[in-house]
């Protein structure tokens, strides 16, 4: 029987927590030496749980969406890198990749939240937003003539709605999804949908 059922047994589904709040972790107690500090901030999670089943104990964390609670979670979540039998949900699902790229989501949310407008934080306009398939130019030459108006470029331009997608591009058919939806998925793609500050209605062609 795995965390996650043990949870279920006793009526907390970490699947589901992690859906309302920033995000969960399961973990079972370590020969850590830092193990007693880890649980203390543990303890400060909005949610924590223990059970007891079968002579082990389970303990259960939900740490709330806000920039005090994100930059707890970052302490406990250094603590616990290296353990064995830890489970971490983000968003509805377990998550897969580093601890170091969480720490890097909660430390970009904690600095939009000391911002007035966090959108100026998250947020940027970009005109290269589309993947290119055809051949580019290698180089372009302009020409500026005496007496003659410059022409100003066509290219359409769009806010985006976080900042570490500027390297990263959506297809302009849709037949992968509309916009919406492939920032969507470039947004789980890249781990950053269950930070509190992405905002997928941020995306929009600017005027």
């Amino acid at each position: 029987m795995d965390q996650f059922e043990l949870c279920q047994k006793e009526h907390i589904n970490p699947f589901a927590l992690s859906k309302q709040y920033l995000l969960v972790v399961t973990f079972v107690k370590s020969n850590s030496k830092n193990f007693q500090a880890a649980l203390l901030w543990a303890r400060s999670a909005k949610i924590f749980e223990n059970l007891e089943i079968e002579k082990e104990t389970i303990y259960c964390c939900a740490f709330d969406k806000t920039a005090e609670q994100a930059g707890m979670a970052g302490v406990f979540l250094n603590y616990i890198e290296n353990w064995n039998g830890k489970q971490i949900y983000i968003n509805g699902r377990i998550h897969s990749g580093s601890i170091y790229d969480l720490l890097g989501v909660l430390d970009c949310y904690q600095k939009s939240q000391s911002c007035p407008n966090p959108k100026s934080h998250c947020c940027f306009v970009s005109d290269d937003i589309f993947l290119w398939h055809g051949s580019r130019p290698t180089f372009e030459i302009s020409l500026d003539l005496a007496g003659k108006k410059k022409e100003t470029s066509s290219a359409k331009k769009f806010v985006m709605p976080c900042i570490n997608f500027r390297h990263h591009r959506i297809e302009k058919e849709t037949y992968l999804g509309n916009w919406n939806e492939q920032i969507a998925a470039l947004a789980v793609k890249q781990n950053i949908d269950w930070c509190p500050s992405f905002d997928i209605e941020n995306f929009r062609q600017y005027e």
